[in-house]
């Protein structure tokens, strides 16, 4: 009990010194403690405590109170904010830049490489085809219809020229906009965008043709003295609209612009057609449009679409058909209002669909397809179109009268010729003077004729050709109009394509001009004959290009072929290199021009198709004008060691004749029973047989390899022995492995006879040998 009210004792001390003063050892010690004196607690122990780690507990929290910094102002966190941003920012496009990098080292063709762009939704790159019609845009663009042509000389009158005006400049923004166009995105739009194509398909369909304007000058002198602004800026709008037209053709004809930008040959073949970018009937009106102020850039066209896709001379013969029997057509009403009205009732024909305004309205334009043809498209095409069938009523020429079922087949040349006749009776019924409209009809058909004449009978298929022209000239000289026009306006190509042949001469080009009047302008002859002396010394030399001038060119020619070229020359040679590439030379452009008579369609026909002649071919491409000068110059310069000329060869030729009729050596004369291996000198013997090399080849080989000889000759000849033979009295020469020492081991007696002697005995041989080499010219 005693312990008892100690321990409450105990604990009620500990409850006033608090908790503090409280201690369990003390406690414990008092408990055990039987004395009844408390004790003090055991001396406490000191245990070394471990330090807490950096970061944990409170202490390092409480550490670290005092070095807080101090917060961000709000200034401070959008400027990170910012910079953060503008980092993102430099990322992304450095991304895209060296993906664009990759996509030019790579050259891959449109078909097949990629873009990458920002994703709307992820705001991430994405890889997107460069063919997509992701890459489509809706630009509005309207069709063109005729009622928007500017220039027309019967103007509608029911067209506003301020909303004409509007309408054009807004079809020109839309033809800028489309340009500017990147290369895959410019062809995304075209596959992927039919109005696009509709767009051009119409302004091809319904933009003015050359014979539609009226004269240029006059129309614009009209419009600056009536000073009418808004027609004056439709002409400005209209010309930039068809100059943009224009370029957006060259630039879809083209599957490469840039080493990086292109699309695959076989890729660029299938758009074309599949998506009929470019058919036959598109390539005529862009001829038809463009042909006779752009020459240049439609022959790229035309000869770039046709090589890059051949399918399309395939569909070429069913549009020539499609063609013949439009102009069949519209030459009928023609013909039937020439005779004296329409067909009658009793020969079951049926009257023509069309009147004869509707066919003078339409022939122009038939007329103008024919001629593009012929100037732009390839030889064989136009070969086609001629070799195609023209069926015409059997009465409208006495030609004809003989064709079964009242129709027969017809040359394009003498359908022209009717033709003509039909408008030139129409104009004297008609009582009127000839108007615009009847005087361009007229021109086409000319040079159309011209056109076909011109290539039926053309240099290159011979001097007779040209015979064949006049021939036909001659067989229409009842038709005096006819041959006065086709001189006007249709044989000048012609004539001017065979004075740069140098085939024909001055009596001939006169002889033309009797004919069909003047054809050639004024001074043309002279520079045409310049051009043609070249041509000429080619033709006598035999051969063609650089290698010509070996033996075309003469002495008295003081400048080589090319040195001194006319201006005309060189701007033809600009043409064709702006045409086929700036990778042919000067001098081998030249070269095909010499062949090809000066004519530029037709060296740019033959480099496209592969046709030049193998003399050509084989020169380089890069040949420059000095250098062809240079090759010329070499080969006029060269000595002509394996040729004589006419005097070298009758000297030779007398010398010999000398040679041959000098006396036989006194010696051998009356000598039966001497050897002699020579032949008979009155036997002519052939050019390059040399008597003396055969006779001592067999002289060696009847030695044979011991040296034994079959001779019939006696050993007592004197001739035989040795002594002062030989010419000057010396020995003969020495035998086979023989000096002085007399005779060789296993030859026999015959055979050093022969050895010792045969040098003065057949002597002759060699200079009979030698005067054959003469003869040759090889001494």
């Amino acid at each position: 009990s005693s312990s008892c009210s100690f321990l409450v004792a105990c604990g009620h001390a500990a409850i006033k010194m608090g908790k503090q003063g409280y201690d369990k050892r003390v406690a414990l010690a008092n408990a055990l403690n039987n004395s009844g004196v408390a004790k003090a607690p055991p001396p406490k122990k000191e245990v070394a405590q471990p330090q807490p780690s950096a970061g944990k507990g409170q202490g390092k929290r409480k550490k670290d109170q005092p070095e807080e910094t101090p917060q961000k102002t709000k200034k401070e966190i959008e400027e990170e904010q910012r910079k953060l941003i503008q980092d993102n920012e430099r990322q992304r496009v450095q991304f895209y830049q060296n993906e664009a990098a990759k996509k030019i080292q790579a050259k891959q063709g449109a078909e097949s490489s990629v873009t990458y762009v920002e994703d709307k939704d992820t705001r991430k790159p994405k890889a997107v085809s460069d063919i997509s019609d992701y890459w489509k845009a809706d630009l509005g663009i309207l069709p063109f219809t005729p009622d928007d042509n500017v220039g027309l000389a019967d103007a509608l009158d029911d067209v506003d020229p301020q909303d004409r005006l509007e309408f054009l400049q807004m079809f020109d923004e839309k033809l800028q906009r489309l340009l500017r166009l990147r290369f895959h995105v410019f062809w995304s739009q075209f596959i992927y965008d039919e109005k696009v194509r509709r767009c051009l398909d119409s302004y091809l369909r319904f933009g003015l043709r050359t014979h539609d304007l009226p004269d240029g000058e006059q129309a614009h002198a009209d419009m600056m003295n009536g000073q009418d602004l808004v027609a004056v800026e439709e002409q400005k709008v209209a010309r930039d609209i068809s100059r943009r037209v224009l370029a957006t053709f060259v630039r879809l004809s083209r599957p490469q612009e840039s080493p990086s930008d292109f699309i695959s040959d076989g890729k660029f073949a299938q758009v074309i057609y599949e998506h009929s970018i470019f058919d036959v009937p598109k390539l005529i009106d862009i001829c038809a449009i463009y042909g006779d102020s752009n020459r240049i850039t439609v022959t790229k066209i035309v000869h770039s679409v046709f090589m890059l896709q051949p399918l399309y001379k395939d569909d070429f013969s069913s549009v020539v058909q499609h063609m013949l029997s439009g102009l069949h057509q519209c030459c009928e009403p023609l013909q039937q209002s020439a005779s004296g009205g329409s067909t009658s009732s009793g020969s079951g024909k049926k009257s023509p669909d069309l009147s004869v305004e509707d066919c003078l309205a339409f022939l122009p334009d038939i007329l103008s397809c024919f001629i593009a043809i012929f100037c732009f498209f390839p030889e064989d095409l136009v070969e086609q179109l001629l070799s195609g069938r023209l069926d015409v009523p059997a009465s409208a020429s006495d030609a004809l009268a003989e064709a079964d079922g009242g129709v027969a087949p017809i040359p394009l040349a003498d359908l022209m010729v009717l033709l003509h006749d039909a408008l030139t009776a129409v104009q004297q019924r008609s009582g009127v003077e000839s108007s615009a409209e009847h005087n361009s009809t007229v021109m086409l058909l000319s040079r159309l004729l011209g056109l076909v004449l011109g290539f039926r009978m053309a240099p290159k298929r011979g001097a007779s050709a040209f015979e064949e022209l006049l021939e036909w000239l001659r067989s229409q000289a009842d038709r005096s109009t006819l041959l006065l026009d086709l001189g006007k306006h249709g044989l000048e190509s012609a004539a001017m394509e065979w004075l740069a042949s140098g085939l024909v001469d001055d009596a001939q080009l006169d002889y033309l001009e009797q004919l069909c009047g003047p054809v050639l302008p004024a001074g043309e002859r002279r520079r045409g004959r310049r051009a043609a002396a070249p041509v000429a010394a080619k033709g006598s030399g035999g051969a063609s290009g650089v290698a010509a001038g070996s033996g075309g060119a003469t002495s008295s020619s003081s400048k080589p072929l090319g040195a001194d070229a006319s201006a005309n020359d060189k701007a033809k040679i600009r043409e064709v290199r702006e045409v086929v590439g700036t990778e042919y030379g000067d001098g081998y452009i030249m070269q095909c021009l010499l062949h090809y008579g000066g004519s530029v369609p037709a060296v740019v026909g033959a480099i496209f198709d592969g046709s030049l002649p193998p003399q050509i071919k084989a020169l380089p491409l890069h040949l420059s004008m000095i250098e062809a000068v240079n090759a010329l110059s070499a080969a006029a310069q060269k000595p002509e060691s394996s040729s004589l000329s006419a005097e070298d060869k009758k000297r030779v030729l007398g010398q010999a004749v000398r040679l041959a009729e000098v006396p036989n050596d006194a010696d051998g004369a009356g000598d039966d029973d001497v050897y002699d291996d020579d032949v008979d000198d009155s036997v002519p013997l052939p050019r390059g047989f040399s008597v003396g090399a055969a006779n001592e080849s067999a002289s060696e080989d009847d030695a044979g390899e011991d040296g034994e000889v079959d001779s019939d000759d006696g050993d007592g000849d004197p001739r035989w022995r040795g002594g002062g033979g030989g010419k000057g009295g010396f020995k003969g020469g020495k035998g086979k492995g023989r000096g002085s020492k007399g005779p060789v081991q296993g030859q026999t007696i015959q055979a050093r006879r022969k050895e010792e002697n045969k040098a003065r005995v057949a002597n002759h041989n060699r200079r009979d040998g030698a005067m054959r080499k003469m003869m040759k010219g090889m001494v």
